[in-house]
């Protein structure tokens, strides 16, 4: 025993001398991957806890409520966290960092009430044409007050490689939002389950939001910069429409869904979403770890290793989404009751639609630094409006689960333009090295849909669906050695 004792007591000095001697850079992606995986935790535990507490209904106007949520931030904020903030981080000097902090938050302040006013005027035509009460709608927008100074609050800690407060944070909110939820259904909104599981949300992110905007303008001087109102706005408004694309092209679903065919098939095809937030918040988490670093090799011209380690983690998104795609039926028995298990041939195409959306991320990564945002409008604003048409046409003919392919097949658009738009970006500003490996992203967007059609084919045949998963893995076994050196390239990097 003693002998154990000692061994076990070596290990963990050698584990806390090796940890202790990490660059602070890898410390922190160590622990932004570890709060990832806590979130997906909390997020994979709640779905099953609030499938069985509200009615199918009731869940599905949440959903709805949290896409419409998305659309109007958007508005009501412009995002500047994505491309305006990030340029005050990496571009400004340390002298004209905080006027244009405290500009950007104010702009964004500025934005929020003119929608609120919005609201205020028009808010039972809007109520009618969404579908939510309108003092849900101006609740909306307290929740939307608050949003910009946590996104900034969490980009900056990113960037200052401030690990342990964004960790504490993030779980800490995420947590704060599902207890709050539950005991909020269980004592006060047994009825109304949808508007106690958003007065929840609103609840937690008011009180950060106040806690961490406190934080951001402490000891900076309050004052309205028209000049850094001028450029924001000249930056994010080509970006609006593309930023609102977006969300309408991953919210279409769901609005249109409620409004063809009802609530109750919202809430089932939003399930196989709630599941597909797991892969989001890792590849969110890959995204906002690599942008800064793509920033810096940009930046300094040393983009030799970029397309070494983008096809490391290209590899490691795509096994994730697979694996979800595989055990798609064992997934949605978790997380919902029966009456949800129809759900499962969304999964497919909802879950390869995040690795999609993961690839034109990182390709948009390229667009956003060299401030190239107007040439990305055109394509996103065609992808929401394919995808409106797509939805109008297929959702009443072959019910909701046709809306998760139409998405697929927009985002799969969207990834193509975007690869060849960052191309011709790298090109212009003469990097003659690519970032990106065509053929590897290309080999393995078909395997993925390959797999999509086999699995959806495999979901009534368990025994044949565990052969093929068996195949996969032998596969990945024999070629081990080039997985593992991808692995160490992405650790080294």
């Amino acid at each position: 025993m003693r002998i154990g004792t000692g061994m076990l007591e070596i290990k963990k000095y050698n584990f806390m001398y090796a940890y202790k001697k990490l660059p602070i850079q890898m410390k922190a992606s160590l622990w932004f991957v570890l709060s990832t995986v806590l979130l997906k935790g909390i997020s994979f535990i709640t779905v099953p806890i609030f499938t069985r507490l509200m009615d199918a209904d009731q869940y599905g106007i949440y959903n709805v409520y949290l896409t419409w949520c998305e659309i109007f931030t958007v508005v009501g904020t412009f995002g500047f966290e994505s491309c305006a903030y990030m340029c005050v981080l990496t571009k400004f000097n340390i002298k004209d960092r905080d006027e244009a902090e405290s500009s950007l938050l104010e702009l964004a302040f500025f934005l929020t009430t003119s929608l609120l006013l919005v609201f205020w005027v028009a808010g039972n035509q809007i109520s009618k044409w969404i579908g939510l009460p309108k003092n849900i709608i101006m609740l909306m927008c307290v929740q939307i007050y608050f949003i910009p100074a946590v996104n900034f609050w969490s980009v900056k800690n990113r960037f200052q490689y401030k690990y342990k407060s964004l960790v504490f944070v993030s779980i800490s909110m995420a947590v704060a939002n599902a207890v709050l939820g539950i005991l909020f259904l269980k004592n006060f909104f047994v009825r109304n389950q949808a508007i106690g599981r958003i007065f929840s949300i609103i609840i937690v992110q008011a009180v950060y939001g106040i806690a961490l905007l406190n934080i951001l303008l402490k000891e900076k001087k309050i004052s309205i910069s028209i000049k850094y109102w001028k450029w924001a706005l000249k930056l994010h408004l080509p970006l609006l429409p593309h930023t609102l694309s977006l969300k309408i092209l991953a919210g279409a679903d769901k609005i249109m869904i409620n409004t063809l065919i009802g609530a109750t098939a919202t809430a089932l095809y939003s399930v196989s979403y709630s599941v597909a937030v797991v892969v989001n918040l890792i590849k969110t988490s890959i995204i906002d770890a690599i942008r800064p670093w793509i920033y810096t090799c940009l930046r300094d011209n040393k983009t030799d290793n970029v397309k070494n380690v983008m096809n490391g983690l290209l590899v490691f998104v795509s096994a994730l989404t697979l694996v979800f795609v595989a055990f798609a039926p064992e997934v949605i028995k978790i997380v919902a009751p029966i009456n949800y298990y129809e759900a499962i041939y969304c999964m497919p195409p909802v879950m390869i639609s995040s690795f999609f959306t993961f690839l034109y991320s990182t390709f948009s990564i390229i667009e956003m630094y060299y401030e190239e945002t107007k040439k990305v409008m055109v394509a996103s604003i065609s992808a929401a409006i394919l995808n409106v048409i797509l939805n109008a046409f297929l959702i009443p003919r072959y019910g909701y689960i046709a809306a998760a392919f139409t998405t697929l097949i927009c985002y799969i658009f969207l990834a193509v333009f975007h690869f060849f738009m960052a191309e011709k970006v790298l090109r212009q500003h003469n990097i003659s090295i690519g970032l990106f490996d065509g053929k590897m992203i290309t080999g393995i967007s078909l395997f993925l849909l390959i797999s999509l059609g086999t699995f959806e084919y495999l979901y009534t045949k368990i025994i044949m669906r565990y052969i093929f998963i068996i195949v996969i893995l032998l596969i990945i076994f024999v070629k081990r050695k080039y997985f593992i050196n991808l692995l160490k390239i992405i650790r080294k990097k």
